[in-house]
């Protein structure tokens, strides 16, 4: 009997002390639990800990990628409250380059667009592909963006022609704004060359010049003539010169020059091949005309 409650109070006095020894760690793991807590609280409110320093958190070279989208967002927006219709600038600003423009009344050189001018369709995905294609005419702008850069391209022309300080007292889009957009519009192609609009503003931008109406004119006569003396060389220069509408000192002078001379020969050896036949029966591409068997030189 005297054993048996000897072991019963040893076992008794083990489990107290195991009891005691948990209460101990549980008091203390409490305690280091509270002391994270406080820690971070201070962290957190920016109170001063023991060294007299403050912490504060600051974002990492993330944010870098916030500054190309607010810049992005603010070009655009400065574009509002001008002759820029605002379906085109959600169009761009959304990235729907490529929506289709349906117009009601085509746009005119040194007129502003108005709303109600066009109607936009829309396009994602594959048949935002087909609106980049839609893009390449010299008809009137057929996507959306063609005809943001066309009114850009009147407002780069307004910016030229006014005086001192027309971004400032003229109130005039900055010239870096209109750069800006032209290459985000540019950046928008990615299975078709930019449209003819945009190539037109880029071009205007860079200040490259082009070639003046009166070159193109001379040059088109020059090859008409080319053409005639290939085919009929026993006409005479002043009805040449009345054909191609130049005058008559004009084609003796094309008559002596080697480069001329040259083409008429190369015409003349294209014009016996296969390829001079098919041009012939490709509508569109030749205008024929009469022209009498004898005439004097």
């Amino acid at each position: 009997m005297q054993a048996n409650y000897v072991e019963n109070d040893e076992r008794a006095r083990t489990n107290t002390a195991a009891r005691a020894r948990e209460i101990r760690y549980a008091h203390r793991a409490h305690q280091i639990d509270g002391a994270q807590v406080k820690a971070m609280a201070r962290k957190r409110s920016g109170e001063t800990n023991n060294s007299g320093m403050v912490s504060v958190y600051l974002p990492t070279d993330w944010v870098q990628g916030g500054f190309g989208a607010d810049l992005r967002q603010e070009m655009y927006d400065s574009l509002r409250g001008r002759t820029i219709p605002e379906d085109l600038i959600e169009a761009a600003s959304g990235c729907s380059y490529h929506s289709e423009i349906v117009w009601h009344v085509p746009p005119q050189p040194g007129e502003d667009v108005q709303d109600d001018h066009y109607d936009v369709l829309h396009l994602t995905g594959l048949d935002a592909e087909t609106g980049e294609r839609l893009a390449q005419t010299w008809a009137e702008p057929r996507t959306a963006g063609e005809a943001l850069a066309f009114c850009l391209s009147q407002e780069l022309k307004a910016l030229k022609e006014t005086g001192n300080s027309p971004v400032r007292s003229g109130g005039r889009l900055a010239y870096s704004t209109i750069a800006y957009i032209a290459f985000d519009l540019l950046q928008g192609y990615t299975v078709a060359p930019p449209g003819p609009y945009l190539q037109k503003l880029i071009q205007g931008l860079l200040k490259l010049s082009t070639a003046a109406e009166e070159q193109v004119s001379t040059y088109v006569s020059k090859e008409k003539a080319a053409y005639i003396l290939a085919q009929a060389p026993h006409l005479g220069l002043g009805f040449i010169a009345s054909v191609v509408d130049v005058d008559r000192t004009t084609v003796s002078r094309w008559t002596k020059e080697q480069k001329f001379k040259a083409r008429i020969s190369q015409l003349r050896e294209f014009m016996k091949s296969p390829g001079w036949t098919r041009m012939i029966q490709r509508e569109g591409t030749l205008q024929c005309i009469e022209v009498p068997h004898h005439v004097e030189k």
